[in-house]
């Protein structure tokens, strides 16, 4: 089991990360331009690094449905 299920202090930063990327992704539209879209892009491969301090296993499976 990973850390995010094991410590609520763990869950509370990752879920303030994911809530961070899917407000970024939810701004995000059909007339965005390709340099948000690439910021968008590099501001959640940022926070997956943060994630995977946190707890690796969890950006793992977070990294595998990104491909």
């Amino acid at each position: 089991m990973s850390k995010y299920h094991e410590n609520e202090g763990i869950r509370e930063e990752i879920d303030r990360l994911l809530k961070r990327n899917a407000a970024r992704q939810a701004n995000l539209g059909i007339d965005s331009t390709e340099e948000e879209l690439f910021r968008a892009a590099k501001l959640w491969e940022n926070d997956i690094i943060e994630i995977a301090k946190l707890d690796p296993q969890f950006a793992e499976v977070l990294h595998a449905q990104d491909v």
